[in-house]
């Protein structure tokens, strides 16, 4: 289901400064009732404008390496 995303106000931009570090924008698009794409459009302007924006915290870990990982340490590889 799409969302229809509503104008963005200052209060937002300063929530998703102070969020974006720690919650997903999907999290952070539900919670204030705008979209995951003017979540990170506010996000990339910020940038654009020389703010420093730290990236994600919990970064996605690769299941493959992972099991590579578990086989070597098996030494089956």
């Amino acid at each position: 289901m799409r969302k229809r995303g509503r104008t963005i106000t200052i209060e937002d931009v300063k929530f998703v400064y102070e969020n974006y570090a720690n919650m997903s924008a999907s999290e952070i698009a539900e919670k204030l009732g705008i979209s995951k794409f003017q979540v990170n459009k506010i996000v990339n302007e910020l940038r654009k404008r020389g703010v420093n924006i730290p990236k994600k915290i919990g970064k996605k870990v690769n299941v493959y390496d992972r099991f590579v990982e578990e086989l070597k340490k098996k030494g089956k590889l």
